[in-house]
């Protein structure tokens, strides 16, 4: 193992702080406003969320193929599952389990453990299994109830998994020339006929009650199946950005992406790109940043800025917190059209809700996930008997 697997990449830091803003910015729009949902002005910045969810997912498979795809998967399959497992797990549980000890406490109806459903509403969340399946908790998908925003957390998890499994079966076959493009573009092409399948047939998949709405914002938003090809898009730019290219290519590659990403915000805006439909071509163009993440980019040098570096550090915690903490910025006046006095109202909440949300992570960051993280990774470590533990790549992350 080089250690230039652990340096931070500060450019792809800067990077999962810039899709934690888009999230961010395009909630609060809303969830910040002091007029009827019906008077709010159109968002300027249409589809932010959705292109800040695939830079995320596609950015996860490459920092987990960077970060786990040398280890030896053919000899110790069964132990490098396991600690895969465990370094997933000090990443993420930490923090979430301070968010599930919130959400449990803010929701009355979840807080009676001898209540049966109040333990199948819990359980799944607590596993991080609550997206694998087509289930709705208290009459809502998994992103509108009362843990909304872990519905990525469960995505992740199951393509963690799937990354454990896949490592493993590629280090079992024999090598053959061009194996990794032929694996990779195979895999790539049985979950997208996969998810094509599961849509056709969706009458017969999809449970009683729902709707064609509710199946589609399942299967392609809200599982791990559709979002499976942007990961698999992310290990493709590592496995890529492996080859020995040359620095100009490299540099046109990474200000490609950020132009592209650009580009189809403003689709967006422009209602060009529907929103259903911004996923996949953001996440080919952050491909494209990542293959030259390490280049002298006009892209790398904004996105290494040191405040937008500062939020990618954070970004975990304020993905994760960012829905909790608008009712605690928010100003008591209400208007019923969208007047100049309504706009600066709206303005404020707005503004003080990111800068509250950006303090409440940097202590979470601070208090919980950091040492959280260090503790559980040492105890894994010397359970698993690893004579030194491994350090965690500084940019290693998630939604």
């Amino acid at each position: 193992m080089t250690s230039a697997r652990h340096e931070e990449i500060r450019s792809l830091t800067g990077l999962r702080g810039v899709a934690a803003l888009l999230v961010v910015i395009a909630h609060y729009w809303s969830w910040t406003k002091v007029t009827p949902e019906g008077a709010l002005p159109s968002m300027p910045w249409a589809g932010a969320a959705d292109i800040g969810m695939a830079i995320f997912f596609t950015l996860s498979g490459y920092v987990i193929a960077l970060s786990y795809s040398h280890w030896d998967w053919r000899d110790r399959p069964g132990s490098n599952l396991t600690r895969l497992f465990f370094y997933r797990f000090a990443r993420l549980y930490p923090a979430y389990f301070v968010f599930v000890l919130i959400a449990i406490l803010t929701w009355p109806d979840i807080q009676d453990p001898l209540d049966p459903a109040a333990r199948s509403y819990i359980a799944p969340h607590l596993l991080l299994g609550q997206a694998w399946l087509p289930v709705k908790y208290g009459g809502e998908l998994v992103s509108n109830a009362h843990f909304h925003v872990s519905w990525s957390l469960s995505v992740e998890c199951a393509l963690y998994l799937a990354f454990g499994l896949g490592a493993i079966v590629v280090a079992v076959l024999p090598a053959w020339r061009y194996r990794g493009l032929v694996l990779g573009v195979a895999s790539f092409c049985a979950v997208w006929l996969m998810v094509d399948a599961a849509w056709l047939y969706r009458q017969t998949l999809m449970p009683v009650g729902w709707s064609d709405g509710d199946w589609y914002l399942w299967l392609f938003h809200f599982s791990p199946y559709a979002v499976a090809l942007q990961f698999l898009l992310g290990v493709a730019a590592y496995r890529v950005s492996l080859l020995s290219l040359p620095s100009a290519a490299a540099r046109l590659a990474s200000e490609l992406g950020l132009i592209g990403l650009v580009t189809i915000q403003g689709l967006a805006i422009a209602g060009r790109l529907d929103h259903s439909n911004d996923a996949l071509p953001s996440a080919i163009a952050t491909v494209a940043l990542l293959i030259g993440a390490r280049s002298e980019s006009i892209a790398n040098r904004l996105l290494s800025r040191r405040a937008i570096v500062y939020v990618g550090t954070i970004s975990y915690s304020l993905y994760l917190f960012h829905p909790m903490i608008p009712p605690l910025a928010l100003h008591g006046r209400f208007f019923e059209v969208y007047s100049t006095k309504a706009a600066a109202f709206h303005a404020v909440n707005f503004a003080s809700s990111i800068a509250l949300a950006i303090i409440f992570a940097t202590g979470v960051y601070t208090l919980v996930e950091v040492p959280g993280r260090r503790w559980i990774r040492a105890r894994a470590d010397r359970l698993l008997g690893l004579q030194r533990p491994l350090a965690a790549p500084a940019f290693e992350g998630t939604s």
